[in-house]
């Protein structure tokens, strides 16, 4: 049995002598891979390079390398020191992350733990900040606007800094014109409808009438119509876009009804030689701050008198001429302009025309 004892640790020692080799081989393995992930130089890496050098230094120790054992050593302290300073930029005072302000604004503390003098910086002009005991107060002033928006305050102390976010949340849209139903008379002048908004806002253009000159500013839209001469109003549905609201402006132009009422459908008068006196009806719609109508031009012959504001009065002189004349006399209300046209022969009225009105 002795014997046989002392064979069995004879072949052991044989067998260690012969693998020594291998196993230096294994540890330096090791140890490079411990060296590709400290190159790295994220916190995960070192930590796995820390595990490795751990494993070379004790396959190191089995050996008795002392110069692998020095590396690794050497290799461990400088992983202590880059996770100590991932330690030191991971050490929180607070534990918010974030505060969120509604849109009305207001004011939040901001919890402090720790005894070691800190400061802050990150204040801005909807945002104020301002250090009290135990922690930091905001003050967030209202956000009239619809876009949310955010501003960061860093936490700073001897040992490392934090971040902590500050964001409010976006107004309501706001979107409205002052009126939606806009008149105009046939010859109006401009017009303002005011917009109130807090976004930029647009207008579709394939919605405006070619009667219709419209230009904008921001706060505003202003329509001009040409004159209507038409005998029938004018409509149009013009519409305002802001993101996701709509406004409409709904316009309405009445026609322009100025006309001389002769008693048939012709726009002449006639006048025998001797002349005479006429008096005709003039029809036209009255708006809201419109003008009156006068007499601009008439031949010298026929003169014109503005009795009423629905009556002409016509006096034309005898004809004394061999010739029949003519002549037109025009009739102004604002920007429209209506014709008679007034004629007169040299022939007096037959006896059967004055008892028998032929």
């Amino acid at each position: 049995m002795r014997i046989s004892y002392k064979k069995s640790i004879y072949t052991l020692l044989a067998l260690c002598l012969l693998n020594a080799p291998a196993l230096a081989q294994d540890c330096n393995g090791t140890y490079e891979e411990g060296m590709a992930f400290l190159k790295k130089r994220t916190q995960s890496a070192v930590k796995q390079a820390v595990r490795k050098f751990e494993s070379a230094k004790l396959c190191y120790e089995v050996n008795r390398d002392q110069e692998g054992i020095r590396n690794c050593d050497t290799q461990l302290a400088e992983c202590q020191q880059i996770l100590h300073y991932y330690a030191r930029q991971n050490a929180r005072i607070t534990n918010e992350e974030e505060l969120t302000f509604p849109a009305s604004g207001g004011t939040q503390i901001l919890p402090i733990k720790s005894r070691q003098a800190w400061s802050f910086t990150g204040s801005h002009d909807w945002c104020n900040a301002q250090k009290e005991d135990g922690g930091l107060t905001i003050s967030v002033e209202p956000n009239s606007t619809p876009v949310r928006r955010s501003q960061t305050v860093t936490l700073k102390w001897s040992n490392g800094q934090q971040l902590v976010k500050i964001t409010q949340e976006r107004s309501e849209l706001q979107f409205s014109v002052s009126e939606n139903d806009i008149y105009f008379t046939a010859n109006d002048q401009e017009k303002r409808v005011e917009v109130s908004a807090n976004v930029d806002w647009t207008v579709n253009q394939s919605t405006i009438p070619e009667w219709c000159n419209l230009r904008t500013d921001k706060n505003a839209v202003y329509l001009t119509l040409t004159p209507n001469n038409t005998a029938e109003q004018r409509r149009a549905t013009i519409t305002l876009h802001a993101e996701t609201k709509k406004e409409t402006l709904r316009i309405v132009q009445d026609m322009e009804n100025f006309r001389i009422l002769t008693g048939s459908n012709s726009d002449t008068i006639s006048f025998l030689r001797n002349g005479g006196k006429r008096s005709l009806g003039i029809e036209y719609t009255v708006h809201k701050n419109s003008s009156g109508w006068e007499v601009e031009s008439y031949p010298n012959w026929c003169k014109t008198s503005k009795e009423s504001d629905n009556l002409l009065q016509l006096e034309c002189d005898k004809n004394k001429t061999k010739m029949d004349r003519s002549g037109v006399i025009r009739l102004r209300k604002g920007q429209r302009i209506i014709s008679l046209m007034v004629k007169q022969s040299t022939k007096n009225e037959s006896l059967k025309q004055r008892l028998f009105g032929k």
